[in-house]
């Protein structure tokens, strides 16, 4: 049997659409790779790849193994699992990615638990915007919550959570009726853009025309918005206080935004003792 190493390549090859962005992702040089479909390809005497297209694509015979290959992937990754919770292991260092869209007086009672439990284990909490999805695919986190309007087939999610993120303008902002405010009227004033954390990822954006400002935190966006200094959306959980004071104003201008919160994870990547701790806490 060849190397589980070639196999996790081909893999990667696939779920990156070519060789270059493998070897980038593995931290190998191209050589590298390409040396590893080689191995696999003669010592079944098949062909997994078309060189003659422009990026990699699976023959008949590819598209059949990557089935298997995935399978016996997983298969390997749960079984190193079962081993080290077999032996008490846990993982020594845990990457925990958090929207920042979710309160996290929602998890202190879950991070007090794994620190009493993995007392060993280091604990990396990522606080993300706009990017929760990519980092769980690039493997920058081993597990984390963030929101998905739509479900990536790469990925195992448990819903916890819904959330409300109405569109906010202050009491402060010079408009003829607060309540009633059309498209027009907000593009005269700057949105207010909270950048994602992700350079790949496109920052949201509501209307294409108006000025944007951007910033680094929620915390930051919400006082821009209050101060009247512009208008976005903010999750109902962080300006609770400022509308029931009135000072923050929801506006139904663009329609309503519900995000669905998911806690997720890799499907074809098993979960240590300590992930595993995250995902059925929220069960």
């Amino acid at each position: 049997m060849v190397n589980l190493e070639h196999l996790q390549v081909i893999n990667t090859i696939c779920a990156e659409g070519s060789f270059q962005k493998a070897s980038e992702k593995l931290h190998k040089v191209r050589s590298a790779v390409s040396y590893s479909v080689k191995q696999v390809e003669s010592y079944y005497d098949i062909q997994i790849f078309n060189r003659q297209t422009y990026r990699p694509e699976l023959t008949a015979d590819g598209k059949l193994l990557i089935v298997k290959i995935r399978q016996l992937l997983k298969q390997a990754s749960d079984f190193e699992t079962y081993v080290n919770e077999l032996k008490g292991e846990c993982e020594t260092e845990l990457r925990f990615g958090v929207s920042s869209n979710f309160p996290l007086d929602r998890i202190t009672e879950l991070l007090l638990e794994l620190k009493q439990t993995f007392p060993s284990t280091t604990i990396h909490l990522e606080i993300e915007v706009a990017s929760g999805e990519r980092m769980l695919l690039d493997e920058k986190v081993d597990i984390a919550i963030y929101g998905a309007p739509f479900k990536n087939k790469a990925v195992d999610y448990n819903l916890i959570d819904t959330m409300n993120i109405p569109l906010l303008i202050s009491k402060l902002l010079p408009l003829k009726d607060l309540n009633k405010v059309t498209e027009d009227e907000l593009a005269a004033y700057p949105q207010v853009i909270v950048k994602s954390t992700d350079s790949k990822s496109p920052d949201t954006s509501f209307i294409d025309a108006t000025l944007k400002w951007y910033v680094t935190d929620l915390h930051t966006k919400k006082t821009l918005i209050t101060q009247g200094l512009g208008w976005g959306r903010l999750p109902e959980h962080l300006v609770k206080k400022e509308l029931e004071s009135g000072d923050l104003i929801t506006l139904d201008t663009l329609g309503e935004f519900k995000l669905p919160m998911y806690v997720s994870k890799l499907k074809n990547r098993a979960l240590g003792p300590v992930a595993l701790k995250i995902w059925n806490y929220f069960q």
